[in-house]
């Protein structure tokens, strides 16, 4: 009887858990409404990229996401999304690591407006596979790097990636401050006392903008409720074993 019941507590340990388990931790996807050109000035999204300097010196684009809740989160993968010619994307990070995002295509979601702006640029769906610990309050910044911009002459040679207005997007955008960050590539590192933050409003637009993320994983209970979870459990069990025995 006292085996049953332990089973029964981990069994229960493992449902809390996956009651907690979230499949999107950040929704700051691409945005349903006021799109491209057709919007006017209520345009909700854009496209942003730095033009190199040379290819051992140039900037990229980034942003930020937080956990905000009271939960460690284990995160497993980040979305973004690019504009315009795309061979490769990586994600930069901090740290000076790097990660290969799977290229995948994709479009709004109003399949009407599967294409960018008034030019047709087409849009991808970039996937990155991770696994990091992200605690309460803690914050996580991104970079996208890559290629595939130079051969169509937008003057860079990594893609531009996808970002937009908050308030005029539509849908969820988690965490979003209107800042982008900004970093320096050298000699293939990124150097991260360059790293700032930029208002697009009235630098190369006519808003503020974030750039779209998604973020998947798990949320999992802090020690102290599963110490909780599994002393009520033994009591319970406690109290079964009394009153069958």
């Amino acid at each position: 009887m006292f085996k049953q019941t332990i089973r029964a507590a981990l069994l229960a340990v493992l449902l809390i858990s996956s009651a907690n388990a979230a499949p999107i931790l950040v929704d700051r996807g691409l945005p349903s409404i006021n799109l491209n050109a057709a919007a006017g000035a209520d345009r909700s999204n854009v496209a942003w990229a730095f033009e190199d300097f040379t290819s051992d010196d140039y900037f990229v684009v980034g942003d930020s996401f937080a956990n905000t809740s009271e939960q460690n989160w284990v995160v497993d993968s980040i979305r973004l999304w690019t504009v315009g010619r795309t061979e490769s994307v990586v994600l930069r990070h901090l740290n000076g690591g790097s990660i290969l995002g799977s290229v995948l295509s994709t479009s709004y979601p109003d399949p009407a407006s599967s294409l960018y702006g008034s030019s047709g640029l087409a849009l991808f769906q970039i996937d990155f596979v991770v696994n990091f610990l992200l605690a309460p309050g803690q914050s996580y910044s991104f970079f996208v790097d890559g290629a595939g911009s130079a051969a169509s002459g937008q003057g860079t040679s990594v893609p531009f990636a996808h970002a937009s207005n908050a308030a005029l997007s539509g849908t969820p955008q988690d965490g979003a401050d209107d800042l982008i960050l900004y970093a320096r590539i050298l000699g293939g590192l990124l150097d991260p006392l360059s790293v700032g933050s930029l208002d697009t409003h009235g630098y190369g637009w006519d808003k503020s903008s974030d750039l779209n993320v998604q973020v998947f994983g798990t949320a999992i209970p802090e020690p102290a409720t599963l110490s909780l979870a599994l002393l009520g459990l033994g009591l319970l069990g406690l109290l079964s074993l009394r009153r069958l025995g």
